[in-house]
């Protein structure tokens, strides 16, 4: 029997190379949208000084990286399943020169290398939904927190409906819904994924985790999390056509891998559909908008 491994690779390691890729393409649309959000999330964990803190699904650091100037004599670490978004992490780290205060390592967020309460702070900021198991990922998380450690995890997510938030995204929604009929408006990642449809592109079930919209706080306690809050945030980005294109490609994981094993001939015709179809809204005086919203939970280890 031979000792090589020749079984087909799983969601998360298409997840992973898919990322390896497109890279800095991500920490350049990360870097212009997601900094309100990470500001929300160190705002959040109250970093002490000595805290040691473990960023969990870093992609190219973002977190990680805006934690040292809170970190004083502390440790961060960054952890994330592609090497690639690594690479680009910690040449971020060496530029800012924070390189003793905050490292980064390959690691499955499923299983930890870690020794039980090694952390006082665990961040995650939109990746729990790309694990095929985020149960298991909090259970990790939780073993690895020390008691009375604090956990923060953002997940991308519209507002509690009864909230004030839920109220005015419910009338902005209902506006955009009107625009998108009149060829006024198109959003994003809806837009590219209907696109893919439509060019025989669907992504099959294999592109998918087990469970894209599971109940987190549910899973935080289940997990053995208390004193769970939640707290919303939400943004809205006009694009130009290849920026939305751009942005769609690389942020959509499901959509990004389809692409990926698709012909360099059916993507060049996507694309030029696509286009064409923006430039349409653009000229009709619409928008091509990208909705960027989390949820943020924090919860505490007893």
């Amino acid at each position: 029997m031979s000792g090589s491994d020749t079984s087909p690779p799983t969601y998360k390691q298409r997840d992973a190379e898919s990322y390896d890729a497109v890279a800095a393409e991500f920490d350049h649309f990360a870097q212009r949208l997601t900094v309100p959000f990470v500001a929300k999330m160190l705002a959040l964990a109250q970093l002490r000084p000595r805290d040691r803190v473990l960023d969990v699904g870093t992609g190219t650091g973002l977190v990680a990286l805006g934690a040292a100037p809170h970190a004083g004599e502390g440790k961060i670490i960054g952890i994330d399943h592609s090497q690639g978004m690594l690479e680009q992490a910690a040449a971020k780290a060496r530029q800012a020169g924070v390189g003793d205060v905050v490292s980064f390592r390959k690691m499955d967020a499923e299983q930890l290398e870690f020794c039980d309460a090694s952390f006082d702070v665990i961040l995650s900021l939109f990746a729990l939904l790309h694990f095929p198991e985020p149960l298991r990922a909090l259970q990790q998380m939780h073993r690895v927190l020390r008691p009375g450690g604090r956990v923060v995890i953002g997940v991308g997510s519209g507002p509690s409906l009864c909230s004030w938030n839920g109220v005015v995204q419910g009338v902005r929604r209902t506006a955009e819904f009107v625009a998108a009929a009149r060829g006024r408006m198109l959003t994003a990642p809806q837009f590219l994924h209907r696109m893919l449809i439509e060019h025989g592109m669907t992504p099959d079930a294999r592109h998918q985790p087990l469970d894209r919209r599971p109940r987190i706080r549910r899973l935080l306690r289940k997990a053995g999390f208390e004193r769970i809050q939640r707290h919303w945030l939400g943004h809205r980005t006009a694009l130009d056509p290849d920026e939305f294109w751009r942005l769609q490609v690389t942020f959509s994981s499901p959509d990004r891998i389809r692409l990926r094993e698709a012909s360099v001939r059916d993507v060049a015709a996507l694309k030029q559909d696509f286009l064409e179809r923006c430039r349409t809204v653009q000229n009709n005086g619409g928008e091509l908008i990208y909705r960027h919203a989390a949820m943020f939970y924090v919860g505490m280890r007893a």
